[in-house]
């Protein structure tokens, strides 16, 4: 490292110096987040995958192809991840100094590359070790090799996901395409065994425990060789890594962590936002005659000029339905695949409520467009609802075929769904900035919970939104849920309403 990158980071580091007391307290905190957080979490885990109802999953018929479509999803997500934020990436300063430095991106990003494919490969190592010792443990795993060679060909997964990371910022413009052709092939190997045997995600299909496949060996071999050739790639994916969108990298992650800090993740989330290049020259706003047709087409054809952004919406919002259900499938956990649909949705219904929150964000200023603010934030909810239901409804209803069960179930616990979740969606648009009330202390024998209740505020769009999904999955067994729920949206709302100024 040359003498004017040195001098960079050491000017960098000094900044961040911290005591002698002050990093063993950081020290101690973390054993105790450790020991309180995060050891029952594992506990609570390694309790339900040991489960009866945790091993039949796990040593079901399905599970080898599943494990196969997970790996699949997972290197598909990275190549997406990638384009945004890569692993190699230090914060502004740091990242100006090194990339205009006579440093090669290999020796200039290696701490954070290195980081990276420790963490994926410690994560999808350990998951691979839990799914192997639970089968273990009650006999369905077969011998402790085929275990211990799953556990490996998970640590192998995490390598390759690191490097698919990588190449997703390298080659962005490529990434997309890589990802959907993953997806696409994984979902067959997923299928159909035969494939199993030529492609990557398939051979982690094969080192499943106590699958029985002769090709074990032979699939551990390839996945090794597949990483170590990745691995070899990397110095030359990096040196693809251009210095404008590094730094533009870099600028949007550090703002995104200022945002998230202050517990202001729709403003983190803004950061990664696309900007609109479709259709900009097609007149959105039309002389139709009547007008909630005016706004539900301005709308639509705003949140059709982030097309990338949209497709993912409406992916979700589809995904919520079939989620949902599937929660009426005779055994299985309701409440959970309730609330799992429920943060789906919230989440897909993001790229559809742009207008809503514009209606939100002049309704505290004068009239702009000659009509009042109530009737301007209905008219933009118009889009949301629809869309919403159309998909919801429509993705419900195919997935309660397929799998055999009674249609109108699904069909009435989605739309209550989509109401409910749009409401949601309005009621965090009406948000506002952190009320300086919640910045008071809150003393307690166990310590200051002022930092739980900002936490609250802040994750309680997430919150409420599974609350929705378990009161849409529980609503033949306890409708008065949904009915709270819907007072409190109710209520929630009208407050934020009357404190826009």
């Amino acid at each position: 490292m040359n003498g004017r990158a040195t001098a960079a980071l050491r000017i960098w580091r000094a900044r961040g110096l911290r005591a002698r007391g002050d990093r063993a307290y950081l020290l101690y905190l973390g054993l105790l987040v450790l020991l309180v957080v995060a050891a029952p979490l594992v506990r609570a885990v390694w309790l339900s995958l040991t489960s009866p109802a945790g091993i039949a999953l796990l040593a079901s018929a399905a599970a080898p192809g599943t494990a196969a479509l997970v790996a699949a999803v997972l290197w598909a997500g990275a190549l997406l991840l990638g384009r945004e934020r890569g692993p190699a990436l230090l914060p502004p300063f740091p990242s100006y100094a090194l990339a205009t430095s006579g440093l090669t991106r290999a020796d200039a990003f290696r701490s954070p590359m290195l980081r990276a494919v420790a963490l994926l490969t410690v994560a999808t190592a350990s998951t691979a070790a839990l799914i192997g010792g639970g089968l273990l443990s009650s006999g369905s795993g077969g011998a402790a090799m085929g275990a211990a060679m799953f556990v490996a060909g998970g640590a192998l997964v995490g390598v390759i996901a690191a490097v698919a990371w990588l190449a997703g910022q390298a080659l962005p413009r490529a990434a997309v395409p890589l990802a959907l052709g993953v997806l696409s092939l994984g979902a067959a190997a997923a299928a159909a065994p035969l494939l199993r045997s030529v492609t990557p995600w398939g051979w982690v299909g094969l080192l499943y425990p106590g699958g029985a496949s002769p090709h074990a060996l032979a699939a551990l071999t390839a996945l090794t060789a597949l990483a170590v050739a990745l691995v070899a790639a990397v110095p030359s994916l990096m040196s693809r890594i251009g210095t404008a969108e590094l730094l533009a990298q870099a600028g949007r992650w550090d703002s995104a962590t200022v945002h998230a800090s202050g517990m202001d993740f729709g403003a983190a989330a803004t950061v990664y936002r696309g900007r609109p290049h479709l259709g900009r020259r097609v007149r959105a706003i039309r002389p139709l005659g009547w007008q909630p047709a005016v706004f539900l087409l301005r709308d639509a054809l705003g949140a059709a000029r982030t097309p990338g952004r949209l497709l993912v919406g409406v992916l979700a919002v589809a995904s919520a339905g079939a989620i949902l259900a599937l929660a009426f499938a005779p055994g299985a956990p309701g409440w959970a695949l309730g609330a799992a649909a429920g943060l789906v949705l919230f989440a897909g219904l993001g790229p559809l409520t742009d207008g809503v929150r514009h209606a939100a964000s002049v309704a505290s200023d004068l009239p702009l467009y000659g009509i009042g603010d109530e009737r301007l934030l209905a008219s933009h909810a118009l889009f949301p609802l629809l869309a919403a239901l159309i998909v919801v409804l429509a993705s419900a209803a195919a997935c309660a075929l397929l799998a055999g069960l009674s249609v109108p179930p699904p069909l009435v616990a989605s739309s209550v769904l989509a109401l409910l979740a749009v409401a949601v969606r309005i009621g965090q648009a009406l948000k506002g900035p952190l009320p300086p009330a919640l910045l008071t202390p809150i003393p307690t024998e166990v310590g200051d919970l002022g930092a739980v209740a900002r936490l609250a505020w802040a994750l309680d769009g997430p919150l409420l939104a599974g609350a929705a999904g378990i009161s849409a999955a529980l609503l033949f067994v306890s409708p008065i849920l949904a009915l709270v729920l819907a007072a409190v949206l109710a209520g929630l709302g009208a407050r934020r309403w009357r404190r826009r100024g």
